[in-house]
């Protein structure tokens, strides 16, 4: 393998996992795949647990077959990839391999035991919003499968629950992007320097911060348009929990204009 870390974009959908997977594939360290399914990913992890279940009665075929997994698995990530296999010319070079995709924080577990057990510490971005623009987001999009703010809302807090899981279970390894706070920044590539490429220890070669700057100047990182009804802006509002996660992590948001 070399020295390859494993690394992952996770977060609930509309919440900045796009922009960070093109940030980070514009350094020509970084080699990440886009999405894969859920559903393909579960069968892809219960295709690995049936390997090892197969081997674990044979020492040596074992020690054999987590020589190559990680290997095999970042290769089989470019396949499974509704986008493809990516740009293949920067594997020799890419310090980091993986993927992107929503909601897979709901796999972490997953993710951990099978690099863990190559003896690999992956690493991860989780990215947040705050409710009320991740939702009004959704309602942008002609592909919105949720039907009422209520669904919404109990993958929105499902997935927080896991983020929690994920700081507790791989302390250090998990770096929270708010893009409440990108949507601010005066300077997108500093706060990308600072809060993605800075946890790596990457360095932003020139022909990156060009690329960075066009991809800024091109509005990676929206507001979104749209307004909620008063309906949808009370309910997100009155919802368990998401009183508390607002004040912590996204203070100043649209909560203070609920009716």
């Amino acid at each position: 393998m070399g020295e390859v870390t494993p690394l992952f974009i996770f977060g609930m959908g509309r919440s900045g996992t796009t922009n960070a997977l093109r940030v980070l594939n514009a350094h020509p360290q970084v080699m990440l795949n886009g999405e894969i399914s859920l559903s393909v990913m579960k069968q892809f992890f219960a295709l690995l647990d049936g390997v090892e279940k197969s081997y674990g009665a044979k020492s040596a075929t074992l020690e054999a077959w987590h020589a190559r997994k990680a290997d095999y698995m970042l290769e089989s990530f470019g396949y499974l990839s509704k986008g493809g296999r990516g740009q293949l010319k920067k594997i020799p070079e890419a310090k980091f391999r993986g993927h992107k995709t929503p909601r897979h924080e709901l796999l972490f577990d997953r993710y951990e035991a099978h690099f863990v057990s190559t003896g690999l510490a992956p690493r991860y971005f989780y990215c947040a919003r705050n409710p009320f623009d991740c939702w009004r987001s959704y309602g942008a999009t002609e592909w919105n499968g949720y039907k009422a703010v209520q669904e919404f809302l109990a993958h929105y807090m499902e997935s927080f629950e896991h983020w929690h899981t994920m700081q507790r279970c791989a302390e250090g390894r998990v770096h929270l992007l708010k893009l409440d706070d990108l949507i601010a920044a005066p300077d997108p590539l500093a706060w990308y320097r600072q809060n993605i490429f800075g946890p790596l220890d990457l360095d932003i070669p020139e022909p990156t911060l060009r690329r960075l700057a066009k991809l800024t100047d091109d509005g990676g990182a929206k507001a979104g348009a749209g307004e909620l009804s008063t309906a949808d802006l009370r309910a997100i509002a009155d919802h368990p929990g998401v009183a508390a996660l607002v004040e912590t992590l996204f203070p100043g948001s649209a909560s203070a204009g609920v009716p």
